[in-house]
């Protein structure tokens, strides 16, 4: 009844229920065939290639040790990353906000990347982290760092080894809060590998020596280096910072025979190309720095060090001594001079009970060490000798007196002039000295006496002895 009544009185809503129905039962028997079938249908092959599918050998991946060890380890620095990806950072005992943040690009494409954080951060090691118990202390970001710095050792002891006995090292050890380390000059997180790292560009020592990185790339040496050989329109192997100064054992050059030696090293003829022109040019090239004559507009100075004739280096301070300042204000306070340090160092260091073998060595240098990068080309070098032998009291202004300190620095003090116009200087720093080319006339004549006096003596004894003979033969008739 109510069907009869619902197709009376409501035919198009009937209808629609009918619909509605039949819709719901197709869809369920579509879905049922659907679940019996395979999710995937097999392709269609031949019976060639079915032959093939079957005598082929399924490959089996098989990972090394050292894969599976990578894996591991980029699974353990992913866990790292995901929360020092984020700006957070860390408050020092010293009141300092210290950066937690690591840059995932650059760690991930450093020569790092497969090395695990606790690999360098062992102090966390397995443990929970964050926690309270993995909650390091840290004094400030330079002692951190300074901790860090052994952990480098680890893996590159060579390299580490080196650095130790380097300039920066001994500065460290001195307290020094400038003096880089490792991280400073390969970074913490972004570490460059070699076949990339460009020196050119000046890291890293810019960093620290910007002014003298900008005196080199002025020079012949850095445009030949960052713009090629203008005439042959190649670049040519031309020396950068480390090239003199050492990549790890970095030094002080500028005492010793450290430059001279450096250079020969590219210019071997350079004793020869000199001889073409220059008289002694042996000596000129023992006591006259390169950059003295290839670096024209800098300024010079007369530098006198203390060096140990036996062990052929120069003389270094002893640890814990005064600074050589301090000696040189004492020394003056009774009436004494570079001389009396020299005295000194020969009864400081005796052997044996013998006086140790130290001579006070004079050289010509340039004032400073930026002005030591500035080498111009060979056309604007000074070729004349009236440059340093001329007679200007001007010439003998600058002198000073320099010593290789403990840590492996260089401390250079002004001395007194006068030391080069005296005749005791003579026997220390004597290829200073030769007829017409010296500070001091009283000298060049004190030097042209004790010559005709070395001829004259000779000469006399032989002159007298045969007068006194031709004298004895006429009396014997």
């Amino acid at each position: 009844m109510l069907g009869c009544l619902t197709g009376m009185k409501y035919p198009s809503l009937f209808k629609n229920f009918i619909l509605i129905t039949f819709c719901f039962v197709l869809s369920g028997a579509l879905y049922a065939q659907t679940d019996e079938e395979p999710k995937t249908k097999p392709a269609v092959t031949t019976s060639t290639e079915s032959a093939e599918t079957e005598t082929a050998p399924v490959e089996e991946v098989v990972l090394t040790e050292a894969e599976i060890e990578l894996a591991a380890i980029l699974k353990k620095n992913k866990k790292c990353l995901r929360c020092h990806t984020k700006d957070k950072v860390k408050m020092l005992e010293d009141g300092e906000e210290m950066s937690l943040t690591v840059h995932r690009d650059d760690y991930t494409g450093s020569a790092h990347a497969e090395v695990a954080c606790i690999g360098c951060h062992v102090a966390i090691g397995n443990r929970k982290h964050p926690s309270k118990k993995t909650n390091i202390s840290i004094t400030s970001q330079r002692d951190y760092s300074i901790e860090l710095n052994q952990g480098c050792r680890e893996c590159h002891e060579e390299n580490y080894t080196q650095y130790e006995h380097s300039i920066h090292a001994s500065m460290i050890k001195q307290g020094s809060e400038k003096a880089p380390l490792c991280t400073d000059c390969h970074s913490a997180h972004a570490v460059e590998t070699m076949d990339v790292y460009q020196p050119e560009t000046g890291f890293p020592c810019k960093k620290c020596h910007e002014s003298v990185y900008d005196s080199y790339t002025a020079s012949v040496h850095g445009e030949a280096r960052l713009e090629g050989n203008v005439i042959r329109d190649t670049h040519i192997q031309s020396p950068i910072c480390s090239d003199c100064h050492q990549s790890h054992d970095v030094n002080a050059m500028a005492i010793g025979d450290t430059i001279r030696t450096t250079c020969i090293s590219c210019h071997e003829n350079i004793e020869l190309v000199h001889t073409q022109w220059l008289p002694n040019a042996g000596t000129h090239l023992d006591i006259v720095s390169c950059a003295v004559c290839h670096a024209p507009f800098a300024k010079r100075r007369f530098d006198l060090h203390l060096y140990d004739n036996v062990a052929k280096v120069p003389v270094s301070q002893p640890e814990g001594a005064d600074s050589i300042q301090k000696q040189m204000e004492e020394m003056q306070k009774v009436g004494g001079n570079v001389f009396d340090t020299l005295a000194a160092w020969r009864a400081a260091h005796e052997v044996d009970g013998k006086q140790a073998d130290v001579s006070i060595r004079g050289r010509m240098e340039v004032r400073s060490g930026v002005a030591a990068h500035q080498i111009a080309g060979k056309s604007f070098a000074v070729r004349t000798c009236d440059s340093c032998h001329k007679d200007d009291p001007r010439q003998n202004e600058n002198v000073t007196l320099t010593v290789t300190t403990a840590d492996g620095r260089r401390e250079t003090v002004e001395a007194n002039s006068d030391v080069l116009a005296g005749v005791a200087t003579t026997n220390s720093i004597r290829d200073f000295y030769a007829p017409s080319g010296t500070l001091d006339k009283m000298l060049d004549i004190m030097l042209l006496l004790s010559l005709a006096a070395g001829i004259a003596v000779p000469v006399g004894h032989f002159t007298l002895g045969k007068m006194i003979k031709e004298k004895m033969q006429r009396g014997e008739k």
